[in-house]
């Protein structure tokens, strides 16, 4: 049973899964030779996405602006991780506190806009 196709590289005779950019002993540039046998095919482009980021909002702040950083990095709804947080400072107590003061410092505060949909 043949799982995948292969394409030998032309330099070497390694033999390599078909989408293979490079071959995977000589390093050889396999690209020109796809495109060639099969034109057919269409290359796949992904976007790229800016990497996620810790800030403090500024727009949407009770305190520090602290929670609505955290739940805007965390893809979350704001009132549950203000929720989420007192629960966390009547348990433990002043960690939170200590917590949330030096993420008020540390974390930059930027504008964050609309919140995301």
């Amino acid at each position: 049973m043949k799982f995948c196709d292969t394409m030998k590289c032309p330099q070497c005779g390694t033999e390599n899964v078909d989408h293979a950019g490079f071959c995977g002993k000589c390093g050889r540039d396999l690209r020109d030779e796809t495109s060639s046998e099969q034109p057919d095919q269409q290359q796949v482009v992904y976007e790229q996405v800016p990497p996620k980021k810790l800030i403090r909002c500024s727009d949407d702040q009770m305190v520090g602006g602290v929670c609505s950083g955290l739940a805007r990095y965390g893809n979350m709804d704001v009132s549950l991780v203000r929720l989420l947080t007192v629960l966390s400072f009547l348990l433990t107590g002043s960690a939170t506190f200590w917590a949330y003061i030096i993420m008020w410092i540390v974390v930059p505060d930027e504008p964050c806009g609309p919140p995301p949909k």
